[in-house]
């Protein structure tokens, strides 16, 4: 036989018997801040791609191997902010120059003066919904290829003053084709056999549209690329004219997400096509290379 069992109809000591007055409140969900230094791994491939800098990627150390680096942190204009659905990207250019001034801080140079890129990432769409309205600017270390982002086991913090482990130099090209005059180039001492050298870099108007070609991006950052190559290794025009494989060349980083996000630069360098010198061009005047 199988007997029941009844609870009892008294009250537990010390309450009031009521279950759902007494529960704290939980606090409102918030997105989590970026936070400036704090590192991470791309989900992308390159530079160009949204992938490689969209979403939220878990921290990691940044004594250790990682390709990406918050250097800066702002807050959204009030004008932006009040905005229900994020703006796109190109509303948010005007605070590129911003990234760049705090980048050059945290780097010890120009962010151009390393062989790095650097990207305005605002909030993404979810967490603009969320209520969040802090961008933050990120690098990432490039491959000898010129996009492909590498891994770095320091911080990136100081890596671009001179004679940092990230800056831009001097490299040695490899993989010439018919097509390209080369397809990478990998950084070595300016004493070392080279036949490129960084001699700084130019930007386009603000306004001006996205180069989708080589005459658009020529008549961009040609002339200027020109210029400053001649700047940068104090050389006349009528003694360039009279160097014999001597060129300049203009290299943009950004793609069209990144244009749109502020990014309108070119970096430039000298160029000796067909031969190497173990010296940098620095400075070297009219001298016959």
């Amino acid at each position: 036989m199988l007997g029941a069992l009844s609870g009892c109809a008294g009250q537990p000591a010390g309450t009031d018997g009521d279950l759902g007055d007494d529960w704290a409140m939980l606090p409102a969900a918030k997105v989590p801040e970026p936070v400036l230094g704090e590192c991470h791994n791309s989900g992308g491939y390159k530079d160009q791609d949204v992938s490689s800098w969209d979403g939220v990627a878990p921290v990691v150390p940044c004594d250790g191997p990682h390709q990406v680096e918050i250097v800066a942190v702002g807050k959204v204009p009030a004008e932006l902010a009040k905005e229900a659905k994020r703006p796109d990207r190109d509303k948010f250019a005007a605070l590129y120059a911003q990234c760049e001034e705090a980048a050059a801080k945290y780097l010890g140079g120009d962010w151009h003066a390393g062989r790095l890129y650097l990207y305005l990432q605002p909030p993404t769409y979810a967490q603009w919904l969320g209520g969040l309205r802090t961008y933050h600017c990120d690098v990432a270390v490039m491959g000898a290829d010129g996009h492909k982002i590498e891994s770095f086991d320091k911080t990136f913090k100081g890596a671009v003053a001179p004679g940092g482990p990230l800056a831009n130099g001097c490299s040695l090209t490899s993989g010439a084709t018919n097509d390209t005059l080369f397809a990478q180039a990998d950084p070595v001492a300016c004493t070392q056999p080279h036949d490129l050298e960084y001699a700084g870099y130019v930007t386009a108007p603000a306004d001006a549209a996205f180069p989708n070609d080589t005459a658009a991006n020529e008549k961009l950052f040609g002339k200027a690329c020109e210029a400053k190559m001649l700047e940068y290794t104090g050389m006349s025009r009528t003694a360039y004219n009279r160097q014999r494989d001597v060129y300049y060349i203009w290299w943009r980083t950004a793609g069209s997400t990144g244009w749109k996000a502020g990014d309108h630069s070119s970096r430039c360098f000298f160029f000796l096509h067909g031969r190497k010198l173990s010296k940098s061009v620095k400075g070297i005047g009219d001298a016959t290379l």
